[in-house]
């Protein structure tokens, strides 16, 4: 839907920023697909304008917004700083800090604060790109058979449980290692990462971008890395005095749902990332005990029973 320029300043040294020009196809001719990728670019140029340097006066490190526009046919120009740093392999300290940045992001934007980023149109009402208002389609394309079908069924009972989950705050929503940049710091000690792509950034449990951050870049679920995202979360919540930190408990509870809630779309897209069917069979099992219920109302008494 349009192109991605870098451009080279040469003042007494040279200075470069990077644009983004979005033209998308006309109102009248979009596909259901080509309305959410359109609309995602809206939402990214209001995140930069609104939002962004609130964020980067709190230390998250994303492209600093020099100049947005838009016009009533959802054309949108987007010029920003060029991130330093390099992509590269998911090694230990790396995932530590992408961990580390997802909880500030999450931390800094906590339950009354992304209300009010949605109410006001600047974020996505439900942040990731894979949540099933979105992906009829690919719903309707999971498998009826085996543990997938089990899944089907419990699809939509999944999504609303993650929507009325209590922690809530505004998510990257596509939090894979391609929207991500490795830098080191300039005093010698670990460096950090910078994240860009905010199309599908909204209102979710942090669950969701944990979840496919692990499965996507990670390729490990290991409870480790929630322990330590959850340490992180916890001190960042407590310094901004926010409501309710949540329980390890309560955070792994959230994650194994959202995992489920992925493999949803995975099996009606295509697999990517690791495989984590048996974080989804365990769940499923919790619900239904191995034989699958006869209705998506049995797995919503199934929920509430389980998960609250």
């Amino acid at each position: 839907m349009g192109y991605i320029y870098q451009v080279t300043i040469t003042l007494p040294t040279k200075k470069f920023f990077i644009v983004k020009r979005v033209i998308p196809p006309p109102i009248k001719s979009r596909s259901f697909g080509d309305e959410r990728k359109a609309k995602s670019y809206t939402i990214e140029a209001k995140f930069y304008e609104y939002i962004a340097p609130t964020l980067i006066e709190k230390g998250l490190s994303i492209p600093v917004p020099y100049y947005i526009e838009r016009d009533a046919n959802d054309q949108i120009t987007i010029c920003m700083s060029r991130l330093e740093g390099s992509p590269g392999y998911l090694e230990e300290s790396n995932i530590y800090a992408v961990l580390t940045w997802l909880a500030t992001l999450h931390a800094a934007t906590w339950g009354p604060i992304v209300d009010e980023y949605v109410n006001q149109g600047l974020v996505q009402s439900i942040g990731s790109y894979w949540h099933l208002d979105t992906r009829p389609d690919e719903h309707d394309s999971m498998p009826r058979r085996g543990w997938e079908g089990r899944l089907k069924l419990a699809a939509r009972t999944i999504d609303e449980r993650l929507k009325r989950d209590k922690m809530q705050c505004c998510i990257h929503g596509d939090a894979k290692d391609a929207n991500m940049l490795f830098y080191a710091s300039d005093d010698g000690d670990e460096g950090g990462v910078s994240m860009y792509d905010f199309q599908y950034c909204g209102k979710a449990p942090p669950s969701v971008d944990l979840a496919y951050f692990l499965c996507v870049a990670v390729g490990d679920t290991d409870k480790q890395y929630i322990e330590y995202y959850h340490q992180q979360l916890t001190k960042r919540l407590d310094d901004n005095n926010a409501d309710h930190p949540p329980t390890l408990k309560e955070l792994e509870e959230s994650v194994s749902l959202a995992l489920c809630d992925f493999q949803r779309f995975m099996s009606g897209w295509g697999q990517w990332g690791s495989d984590i069917s048996s974080e989804v069979i365990s769940v499923l099992d919790r619900l239904d005990g191995g034989t699958i219920l006869q209705s998506e109302d049995a797995y919503r008494e199934a929920m509430r029973r389980e998960f609250g």
